[in-house]
């Protein structure tokens, strides 16, 4: 037994054409026999073909599993489709792996389609997970991570997570944790806390007094060779806040060609970016997604920071 529960969009509607769409793949006769057959029920009441469907009805339909599998309309789309590694997915929300490389949005019209935002928004809506006939919503993502940082990205489903997830981030209850890898031996646990504005001419930030407070600390995980392995924490989240911090500490991301000025040729090791992970979300007590109280979820490409640094703390670079 199959059963079905009508939304919105699908109500008010004569339940014979309503089969027609949902069994896309069954022919006229195939729906007409089992209607006749009393293979459909709403509500646990017999089904006419000139019944209208409503919202929130129920519809049990008694057919096998293969029949179904055989006339229900289905896309057969999947997250892999488009290019879309998610860790985390519910009726709400949706934690993607985005790979370096990877635009977070369109920054420009030739961008339509090649980066996260649209690609999700194309998997949602080819799944039928999401609703594409919203007028005023669509699916969003509530932090944002530099085309070459990789990690863990969230997406809000419906309006109202969105609004939760956005006051979450505002107010600190999503703490959001990066691995990096920097040139010095860092010991010892830090903190910066500086002021920073965006350049008017240039996608950098600099010292501002009177710009934007940002605070990240930072624990060393493992040292080598004048490179360290390290773990940040946001405690504030703005454009470019790591890369310029660490580089204000004079350490360096590996591999960072906007901030770093290194002398060091990371194309030895194919590094030709920023080596940063976004690689940890800890999720507090948020309004409407309370469940989500406590779950921690990592990245799957933890181990390739892990790959890099024994590749940077056993290199020769002279």
């Amino acid at each position: 037994m199959i059963e079905v529960r009508i939304n919105e969009n699908d109500s008010n509607q004569r339940f014979d054409r309503f089969l027609r769409k949902y069994l896309k793949n069954a022919s006229l006769s195939i729906i007409q026999k089992n209607i006749r057959k009393k293979n459909f029920k709403i509500n646990d009441k017999r089904a006419k073909k000139d019944d209208f469907v409503k919202y929130g009805d129920i519809i049990r339909m008694y057919i096998t599993d293969e029949d179904y599998q055989k006339w229900v309309r289905k896309d057969n789309f999947e997250a892999s489709d488009f290019d879309l590694d998610i860790i985390y997915e519910d009726e709400n929300i949706l934690i993607i792996d985005k790979k370096s490389g990877v635009l977070s949005h369109a920054a420009n019209a030739s961008d339509y389609g090649k980066n996260l935002v649209d690609q999700m928004t194309s998997y949602l809506y080819k799944t039928n997970k999401v609703n594409s006939r919203d007028l005023t919503f669509r699916p969003s993502i509530v932090n944002r991570l530099d085309r070459n940082t990789a990690g863990l990205i969230i997406g809000a489903k419906n309006s109202k997570t969105l609004r939760s997830l956005n006051e979450a981030i505002r107010n600190g209850k999503i703490n959001k944790y990066y691995l990096t890898i920097v040139e010095g031996e860092l010991k010892k646990d830090f903190a910066i806390d500086t002021n920073i504005s965006k350049f008017e001419n240039k996608n950098m930030v600099k010292d501002n007094k009177e710009g934007k407070r940002i605070i990240t600390k930072f624990h060393p995980l493992e040292s080598k060779n004048n490179f360290t392995l390290l773990e940040c924490e946001l405690i504030t989240g703005k454009t470019h806040q790591i890369r310029y911090s660490l580089n204000k500490n004079s350490t360096p991301i590996i591999g960072d060609r906007k901030y770093s000025k290194s002398k060091i040729n990371y194309k030895k090791i194919n590094l030709n970016n920023q080596a940063l992970l976004a690689y940890k979300l800890v999720f507090g007590k948020i309004e409407n997604l309370e469940y989500l109280e406590n779950k921690i979820f990592i990245s799957r490409q933890v181990d390739k920071i892990n790959k890099l640094k024994e590749e940077v703390f056993n290199a020769s670079f002279n």
